[in-house]
């Protein structure tokens, strides 16, 4: 291996990150190195156990040197000082509570952070806390909420012995009750107007009168749990770890236009208060959350105090997905310890920067350690995961970003089937059919992915009546959910369980992989890419990558690197033909650059709807979903 003071590895995805990290460990030791002089460090909890576990095996025990995340490095310089940890979402809570529950301004500002969250990542949820699909229940809960009324929802049925639509139902306390169902023309209207909500309650006698809004944010606090103290926390955790303040902030809000900046101001200042507030408990306390402990060691160790252990060795994974403050805390020790430095990452896969990931740590890699004596950078480009085919496909479309380091993927050979299929559909309701036609197809011991670009996406799967049972009744916001495909069994009259699947976001999929992977591709949702911007991240500095949806691109090249063996992309159709009218820009680039995907998949020639093999008088083709009621045919290639 390279010996160079500092070294960069490119990783493509799934050429084996960790093992390359292991064989640079076993490499030290071997040239003689004191292993107790090294350091491996990942980025969460999870990676770090993970990591630990590899370089334990290898050394048929427990390796002695250290194994830990930047953060935990930082309190070791910090001498161990309490850690904030899981208490800082209670602390900001409290915070929020109290603060709102006095400061009439206060609460203004933080039920229009409310607002501003339910245009991005929880768009389904009510401000009761209940997660609602349907618009138009939606927003009769929310009136209702504002009465001090809470509701009832029922989700909609949709089984072979049932099919019930979502409703909610309330009381008001007077003898009035309320119960409206989501086909409903009113519900209909309340979905694109919901001032028809109010006008309703008050045509029945309904309780109609708001909560001040100082009792309402208290309420709102309470119902949405974790979520709202979780959501400012990483706020305050990306302006700590990129060294952005509040003024930076400010001054960015003052290039927006004159309608928004006033409401943006609004935000900030909810914002500050909140930091300020938790500093001082956390100051009060003798306490550190995670990035202080970066922050602060690194102005320890830049100030002439202790620097911890002398490593002669530091490695760290996943190094795409650094932060600024991450790198300066390195820089800090080296200054003073001047240990080499191994990195390996796939800037290919930089999809972080929500919470304070920044690609030009990866960019400007030469630049930033140049300082520190000999630098090298080399690339592993022979992937152990993918087909030929996927691999192609989505370095194609990854490299279509200037920035982004060109690399010579290799995969494993392609298999006789079709590795990449294009999967068109019309509407929500044919995206289970289309996945439920190939998961038939599917050997029952491959494992599979369903990935959406939101958890919203999982949604799509209900239409199935059905056929796809999930639970989304737990009240997190997890990326992952477990998904079983099921088919109704005529003699018994229920459902058989056929195999277990799992829903996972695109970010939460990063680092794993299955033998089939369904890329929800369809933007009626939301989908690939999302566009959708939070008014308080738009604040934050990005450096031009010389292409639009830079990041965007990296999730949707993340997404496709799951697959083993078959990548099935699901994507609207509703002209004449699906090659032109892909509702996903990403998929129309790819049908354009790809004749393998845009001929892969055979679709209605009658409807443009899904197909399914179909056995007919011993023949086997592909027919419509509804033959023989539409006659649509298509030549059987198999799949």
């Amino acid at each position: 291996m390279d010996d160079a003071d500092t070294q960069l590895v490119i990783a493509a995805a799934g050429t084996g990150k960790t093992t390359t990290l292991i064989g640079k460990v076993l490499h030290l030791v071997d040239s003689g190195v004191d292993p107790r002089g090294i350091l491996l460090i990942s980025l969460t909890n999870n990676t770090v156990s993970d990591l630990r576990a590899s370089v334990d095996s290898e050394f048929g025990g427990r390796f002695p040197g250290d194994v830990m995340t930047i953060h935990a490095l930082g309190n070791r310089i910090l001498r161990r000082r309490p850690c904030v940890g899981k208490d800082r979402t209670r602390l900001i809570g409290r915070i929020m509570y109290d603060t709102a529950e006095e400061d009439r301004k206060f609460a203004r500002a933080l039920l229009l952070y409310v607002e501003g969250l339910r245009t991005v990542g929880y768009s389904d949820m009510s401000l009761c806390g209940i997660s609602i699909r349907n618009r138009g229940l939606r927003n009769f809960a929310d009136a209702l909420f504002e009465c001090g009324i809470r509701c009832t929802y029922e989700r909609p049925v949709f089984t072979d012995k049932d099919t019930r639509p979502a409703s909610v139902h309330a009381e008001d306390g007077r003898g009035h009750s309320l119960t409206v169902y989501s086909d409903d023309d009113v519900v209909r209207m309340a979905a694109k107007d919901p001032g028809e909500v109010w006008d309703y309650m008050k045509r029945h006698n309904f309780a109609c009168e708001r909560l001040n809004p100082n009792d309402l944010a208290a309420e709102v606090i309470n119902a949405w749990g974790d979520r709202l103290p979780e959501a400012m926390g990483a706020l305050i955790s990306r302006c700590k770890s990129t060294g952005t303040t509040i003024g930076d902030l400010r001054r960015s809000n003052g290039r927006n236009d004159t309608r928004t900046r006033p409401r943006v101001e609004e935000k900030l200042s909810l914002l500050d208060r909140v930091w300020d507030e938790y500093n001082m408990l956390c100051m009060q306390g003798g306490m550190a959350d995670y990035d202080d402990m970066v922050i602060q060691a690194t102005e320890s160790v830049r100030s002439g105090g202790p620097y911890g252990k002398r490593y002669t060795h530091v490695l760290v994974d996943e190094y795409q997905d650094v932060s600024p403050t991450l790198v300066g805390l390195l820089r800090a020790i080296r200054d003073r310890a001047g240990f080499r430095l191994f990195c390996v990452g796939d800037d290919w896969q930089s999809i972080y920067s929500f919470s304070g990931g920044d690609v030009w740590q990866f960019y400007d890699f030469e630049k930033v350690w140049g300082g520190y004596g000999t630098v090298s950078v080399s690339r592993i480009e022979t992937t152990y995961r993918c087909p030929q085919t996927i691999v192609d496909l989505s370095g194609r479309f990854v490299l279509a970003n200037p920035m982004q380091q060109r690399k010579e993927v290799k995969g494993v050979r392609d298999p006789l089937f079709s590795p990449v299929q294009l999967l068109p559909v019309n509407s929500d309701r044919d995206i289970p059919k289309a996945i439920a036609n190939r998961l038939d197809f599917i050997d029952p011991g491959e494992s599979a992915f369903i990935i959406g670009r939101t958890r919203a996406d999982v949604y799509a799967l209900g239409y199935g009546n059905g056929m796809f049972a999930f639970n989304l009744g737990d009240g997190s916001q997890s990326g992952s959910v477990d998904v079983t495909y099921r088919r109704w069994d005529e003699d018994a009259g229920d459902w058989m369980e056929v195999r277990p699947l799992r829903f996972l976001t695109a970010h939460s999929s990063k680092g794993l992989e299955a033998d089939n992977v369904f890329i929800l591709a369809d933007r009626d949702r939301g989908g690939f890419p999302s566009t959708v911007s939070d008014e308080l991240s738009d604040l934050f500095d990005t450096r031009d990558e010389g292409i639009p949806l830079a990041e965007e691109r990296r999730v949707f090249y993340v997404a496709m690197t799951r697959a083993r063996k078959r990548l099935f992309m699901v994507n609207r159709t509703d002209d004449d033909h699906y090659a032109q009218s892909a509702r996903s820009p990403f998929v129309t680039e790819l049908l354009g650059q790809s004749p393998v995907l845009s001929r892969s998949t055979p679709f209605c020639p009658e409807c443009f709807g899904p197909v399914r093999i179909v056995e007919r008088n011993g023949r086997r083709f592909y027919g419509c979903w509804d033959y023989p009621s539409c006659r649509g045919v298509r030549r059987f290639d198999g799949i």
